[in-house]
């Protein structure tokens, strides 16, 4: 608010010399220049409401001419701004943003002015018609652009809303930057409001690689573990994500990782996922704690089993495929740089019946191990399977 009357302050500042060469050229009348002189007095001293009242004389005077006028709107908008009255500055500055006696160089600071004023006054129709003058004239303050569609977004003109965006993140990319993010949270309210769902997610996407916050990310995999044709094989993949991105909340989400790492034969992470769960407090207490418990047992006794197990499969492994199940054993162990290794050896030894999940983890453990130019370039050869494409696209985002 501050720049916009300062702008102004420095528009009425010219208005004493103004006034001193109209009157010497006989531009203005005595009956005007009086109350407007004793007003321009009155704001010097900051009592604005008294400059209002000496201002509503100056109007009053019959057959004002345009530069009469001008210069009493001139001051008129700088009083009630000070006063924040809200209607008087906008009568005000509409009069001078359309006066040929205003210099064009002076009407994009009055354009600001006007539209904030119109902001007060919750008007969106009167925002969306001044910014839309200002864009047009050359305004660059990228708040005047967002006060704009948030306004058509307030007046339910989500289509519109859909396509000022569009041009703008068209703009923004062709220069190389990015669309801020208040448009980006208001194109996809208005996708929604459109139940444009398509629209919607792909504007969340854009929120999620641009500004990635826990918020986004928790909207971006609830949506996406809720999608047709999810394949179940990746469903543990899409709770890695949601562990590492910090939004594992409730016990169920605990339970139904550990259950599917078990499940894929991986009691290392099983056990690791409870024992957070545990140490979070949010396991081992109330109805459940015993199923909680038990589950632990489990996982604890199929993992002593395993260890065994394990030495020889490392010692046989020849193919891609026991190459691959060392590789998750490893994973599962979050023994990162062994499980590159292995998923290494097991895509040179080819025959891999599902190519994309050895690339996917091993691209999750070089991210675990900070090698993440390597594991940008394994994630871009994630091929051949939907879900583990957009997994792929979203670890590419936690790869930066």
């Amino acid at each position: 608010m501050n720049k916009y009357f300062q702008q102004l302050s420095v528009l009425v500042g010219a208005v004493g010399l103004m006034v001193g060469s109209a009157m010497a050229q006989g531009g203005m009348r005595y009956e005007v220049i009086k109350p407007l002189a004793a007003a321009q007095e009155a704001l010097k001293s900051n009592q604005n409401e008294q400059a209002l009242g000496l201002l509503r004389d100056a109007l009053a005077v019959p057959q004002l001419t345009s530069l009469e006028k001008s210069m009493v709107m001139r001051t008129q908008a700088v009083a009630a701004l000070r006063v924040q009255k809200w209607d008087a500055a906008v009568e005000a500055l509409e009069s001078l943003v359309g006066s040929s006696d205003v210099p064009q160089t002076d009407k994009r600071p009055l354009l600001e002015s006007l539209i904030n004023a119109s902001l007060q006054l919750k008007d969106p129709a009167r925002v969306v018609k001044w910014s839309r003058q200002y864009l047009q004239e050359g305004g660059s303050n990228p708040s005047v652009h967002l006060a704009m569609v948030q306004s058509l977004a307030a007046s339910g003109q989500h289509a519109e809303v859909v396509k000022v965006v569009l041009e703008k993140i068209r703009l923004d990319a062709s220069t190389a930057k990015k669309t801020p993010e208040p448009e980006l949270r208001t194109l996809a309210i208005s996708y929604r409001q459109l139940k444009d769902d398509v629209g919607y997610v792909n504007t969340l996407k854009q929120l999620l690689s641009n500004y990635p916050s826990k918020a986004y990310w928790a909207e971006v995999l609830g949506r996406m573990s809720q999608q047709v044709g999810l394949n179940a094989r990746l469903e543990l993949d899409l709770y890695r994500l949601l562990e590492q991105t910090d939004n594992m909340e409730d016990a169920a989400e605990y339970m139904e990782m550990a259950a599917l790492a078990l499940k894929a034969g991986l009691p290392a992470e099983a056990i690791r996922v409870l024992n957070k769960g545990f140490d979070a407090g949010i396991l081992g207490k109330g109805a459940d704690s015993a199923v909680y418990t038990k589950l632990r047992m489990d996982a604890q006794k199929k993992l002593r089993e395993d260890d065994a197990l394990f030495v020889q499969l490392e010692k046989s492994a020849k193919d891609g495929a026991s190459w691959a199940a060392v590789g998750d054993v490893y994973f599962s162990r979050q023994n990162w740089s062994s499980a590159h290794l292995a998923y290494v050896k097991a895509i040179e030894s080819g025959g891999l019946r599902r190519e994309h999940e050895v690339r996917l983890h091993d691209a999750i453990s070089l991210i675990q191990s900070d090698q993440k130019a390597a594991a940008r370039q394994q994630l871009a050869k994630v091929s051949g399977d939907a879900t583990a494409v957009e997994l792929a696209a979203l670890w590419t985002i936690l790869a930066r």
